[in-house]
């Protein structure tokens, strides 16, 4: 079982881009692969949309709300946001059961449910969410959520969204039950995971230090058929495999359309940074994940991948932000080739979008623009290149 643990807190998580399409995380690199949606897929960011849009009053199924585990606020409340879809908003507090080494003093032996081979889920290898053993209140319906009214099992999947990331996890251990005195938590609480799943979505992952105190959407899928099986070797791989399915299902529940046919538009996080870069969101407004912010200096660079349904001259319009006093030329290149020099003027600050275009040869199929900085500054923020 899961007990209460001391914890410092860390930084709250910032706040989502809710209204912007992300790129899909997949695998167990969900925390720093950025890989290209397929088209007809639905994009993390209209699946998260769409689930906070049915996080309403009317779809609440708890009556009294459940504890934040990190703040022990009474504030976590959970909604049915489509059929057989619950979903829920909290921090992430760190779950090491089952694992070892285990930095975690209040470690219990072993997860409540098992893989499929009988053993104890692990918390380092697993990504699994936690909850509440039993009901609390002692009442059917339950005045909190309790998974076993709403068809939830052992290993049931979820999506786990934070900050821009989108990873697969399953219900792995449970929170005190009434009949144990062993802990001073209880059934009510809500917003634990493993060390994987912290991992995963890039959270501080100690046992005794770790977790996030909000911004952690957890979106369950109940009935027999998102069950995950497997054992702790491959469970992780099993569960990130469902991870697209489980958005064209539910984006497709909630009435959403998918993405148009490919070719426009595509996102700078697909692609890679030179050394010193990263891919940010902490300024609002992008699209996809995020957007590239490489090294200050000369040469530093992000590629990105583009295809081409056929080949000719075509427009290449970026999209970025240059938040400085100083505009951020760079060189565009196009497989390899030099095709010339493209200003960046600057816009009224990093949250404000701006375009500049520029004609190139492209081949047929995939294509690798690279984008190259030719002052101390680097390039511009990169959002997205769009091609016609």
């Amino acid at each position: 079982m899961s007990s209460t643990r001391t914890r410092f807190a860390v930084v709250a998580a910032a706040a989502l881009a809710l209204a912007a399409p992300l790129a899909i995380r997949t695998a167990a690199d969900a925390a720093t692969t950025h890989t290209a949606v397929q088209a007809d897929s639905f994009t993390a960011a209209q699946v998260l949309a769409g689930v906070q849009a049915n996080m309403t009053t009317a779809n609440k199924v708890n009556s009294k709300p459940h504890i934040n585990t990190m703040t022990r606020a009474q504030n976590v409340n959970v909604y049915q946001v489509a059929s057989g879809v619950y979903a829920y908003s909290s921090g992430m507090a760190i779950d090491t059961d089952g694992s070892d080494p285990d930095p975690d003093p209040d470690h219990q032996g072993q997860t409540t449910w098992q893989d499929s081979n009988g053993k104890a889920l692990g918390a380092h290898h697993v990504p699994f969410y936690v909850l509440g053993d039993d009901c609390w209140d002692r009442k059917t319906p339950c005045p909190h959520f309790f998974f076993k009214e709403h068809n939830i099992k052992g290993r049931q999947f979820a999506l786990m969204f934070y900050k821009g990331k989108v990873i697969g996890s399953i219900f792995g251990d449970t929170q005190t039950a009434n009949n144990q005195t062993t802990s001073d938590n209880d059934s009510r609480e809500l917003g634990e995971a493993s060390v994987k799943a912290a991992q995963l979505l890039g959270i501080p992952s100690s046992g005794t230090t770790g977790g996030v105190d909000n911004g952690v959407t957890v979106v369950m899928f109940s009935g027999p058929s998102w069950i995950v099986n497997g054992t702790n070797a491959n469970l992780n791989a099993n569960t990130q495999a469902l991870v697209q399915k489980a958005l064209d299902d539910l984006g497709a529940s909630m009435g959403g359309t998918p993405p148009p046919p490919p070719g426009s538009t595509f996102e700078a996080e697909t692609g890679t940074l030179s050394a010193g870069g990263t891919f940010d969101s902490n300024h609002v407004g992008f699209t996809g994940t995020g957007f590239a912010n490489t090294a200050n200096a000369v040469g530093a660079f992000v590629d990105i991948p583009v295809t081409a349904a056929a080949a000719g001259t075509k427009t290449l319009s970026f999209r970025y932000s240059d938040g400085t006093t100083a505009a951020r030329p760079a060189t565009i290149s196009v497989n390899g080739t030099s095709r010339g020099t493209l200003n960046f003027p600057t816009t009224a600050n990093w949250d404000t979008w701006a375009t500049a275009s520029i004609s190139v040869p492209l081949t047929a199929g995939t294509n690798t623009i690279r984008v190259t900085g030719t002052t101390a500054g680097g390039t511009a923020n990169i959002d997205s290149v769009t091609v016609s």
